[in-house]
């Protein structure tokens, strides 16, 4: 095998390393006709599509475009951390620069484009397009900022994917689940108080009012009193009002609470180590019936809780 031909194969084995770990990628390896050099490791969660991994190469550009985004059937975020030298990010119309000590939000579901100039090392921490919905209002948003990885709490969430990746063989799957769980909740942390974003909405109030009341929501979930009403007492607002509000985000007050109720049911469900029963964790998260709690839960997942119980147990 000739020079040349050795390192075509190598990209192209490089291309497919990538592609799989994220999702499908155009790779733009330059003009340089020398070899190619790059490392990847990955640890990733069982069954969530959460994934950590570092990633080492030559300099390299990456492009996602509109056709590998509609034969994809799934939507995913990549938080990407520089760590020799500086990034660029371009989506949306904007171009960032990113450099080590800082970190930013890839869109798996809109076209961009990402590369470096030197040789860099980074991580990547790669979360389902659900599970950050579900976390983070509007997250594409996000990706028009690079976040601070040096101070506070993105200092911490970032120290915190290197211990998920240290003690990732010491977990058991449902431990290395709810460590990623863990640190996408971090992550909306960073996100949700970065006041950028939030002085760029054309409708700060409105935004700072959703927040809020979803916040609320979130610690009420096992309150089977919880309804519309009382989120708009709680809130200092008109039901009428609180209606409008999530008018724009697609979905109802009462289909918000049944889908943050489901989720957290569904984590429990994950936990092998829980250790009780599907009857009682409907009634932790807000259900007053079960048969009720096990109808909403196959609509929205596809399968019975015991269905995904056994899963788990079984890997």
């Amino acid at each position: 095998m000739t020079l040349e031909a050795q390192a075509i194969e190598a990209r192209d084995q490089w291309s497919r390393m990538v592609s799989t770990t994220y999702f499908p990628l155009t790779l733009n390896y330059g003009d340089d006709q020398g070899g190619f050099q790059g490392s990847l490791k990955v640890w990733k969660a069982d069954n969530d599509g959460f994934s950590l991994s570092r990633l080492c190469s030559d300099r390299l550009e990456y492009a996602r475009n509109e056709t590998q985004i509609a034969d994809d059937s799934e939507s995913s975020f990549l938080v990407t951390i520089p760590q020799h030298t500086s990034v660029y990010f371009d989506q949306h119309g904007r171009t960032l620069r990113c450099r080590p000590g800082g970190f930013i939000v890839e869109q798996g579901d809109a076209p961009y484009r990402f590369g470096y100039e030197h040789r860099n090392a980074m991580w990547v921490f790669k979360v389902p397009g659900e599970a950050m919905q579900y976390r983070v209002r509007r997250p594409e948003r996000y990706s028009q900022h690079c976040f601070d990885a040096e101070r506070g709490m993105g200092r911490a969430f970032v120290e915190f994917l290197m211990i998920c990746a240290e003690r990732y063989e010491e977990c058991s799957p449902g431990d290395r689940n709810r460590l990623f769980e863990q640190a996408l909740g971090m992550l909306s942390l960073v996100l949700e108080q970065d006041e950028r974003v939030l002085n760029s909405e054309q409708s700060h109030l409105k935004t700072a009012h959703l927040m809020r009341i979803e916040r609320f929501i979130a610690s009420q979930l096992g309150n089977p009193e919880l309804d519309p009403a009382l989120v708009a007492v709680h809130s200092g607002i008109s039901l009428r009002y609180l209606h409008k509000l999530f008018s724009e985000t697609g979905h109802t007050v009462n289909e918000w609470i049944r889908r943050q109720r489901l989720e957290a049911a569904r984590r429990d469900l994950c936990d092998a180590a829980c250790g009780i029963t599907i009857g009682e964790i409907a009634y932790r998260w807000g259900f007053s019936d079960q048969a009720q709690f096990c109808r909403a839960f196959r609509r929205h997942f596809g399968c019975s809780a015991s269905e995904m119980r056994r899963r788990i147990l079984i890997d």
